[in-house]
């Protein structure tokens, strides 16, 4: 009997892995915000990634992260592109999501001030990382295999970080905690109500 109920909370579990991975790879797609030229695009998908963290854990909700990338570039491949910027959103919202987590985990009820902490950090971590991934990776690749040149935009590599990268991830990581916020402290029942029942 208890080997059924555990086999039937893990289908469960892998149910709503599936089911928010879609959800998060659609919201890859649209609506999405550009900005700085059209340059960069902020998108709303770690909102459902954080929803699938709160309602089972960290692990499931870094497999989501995962699997809506996946699922994005199979769905909309834009080449190139792709292959080099999704793993380095994938390291950046890994890192945003693990700080949330860290601040929140050992609350028994989510406070609003353990979650601004959360992504405080979160927000941080993804900027200094996005930038040293640009600097390290991105740019010399973009340069390399999608004919892409910082002189085109008028800039070079220390301008690109701190006039684009820098400001654009520091928006991001604010307006993706602002959202994540409205979108789950209205219904913190519902995540507890469904955090019972997959575990």
């Amino acid at each position: 009997m208890v080997y059924i109920m555990h086999s039937v909370s893990r289908t469960r579990r892998l149910v709503v892995i599936a089911l928010l991975s879609a959800v998060a790879a659609v919201l890859m797609i649209f609506p999405t915000l550009p900005m700085f030229g059209g340059f960069m695009k902020l998108d709303f998908s770690v909102v459902i990634v954080l929803i699938g963290m709160l309602i089972m854990d960290l692990p499931s909700a870094l497999v989501i992260l995962v699997f809506r990338s996946v699922i994005k570039v199979l769905i909309m491949n834009s080449g190139v592109n792709d292959w080099i910027g999704m793993p380095m959103n994938i390291i950046a919202m890994a890192l945003f999501i693990t700080s949330i987590w860290l601040f929140t985990r050992k609350s028994p009820v989510l406070t609003l001030k353990n979650y601004i902490i959360g992504a405080t950090f979160g927000t941080v971590s993804l900027t200094i990382v996005m930038a040293f991934l640009n600097y390290v990776y991105a740019i010399p690749l973009y340069q390399k295999f999608a004919n892409f040149s910082l002189a085109s935009v008028g800039l070079n590599l220390k301008q690109w970080i701190v006039e684009m990268v820098l400001p654009f991830n520091l928006i991001q990581g604010i307006v993706l905690s602002f959202v994540t916020a409205l979108v789950i402290f209205p219904i913190l029942n519902y995540i507890k109500q469904q955090k019972v029942q997959l575990k």
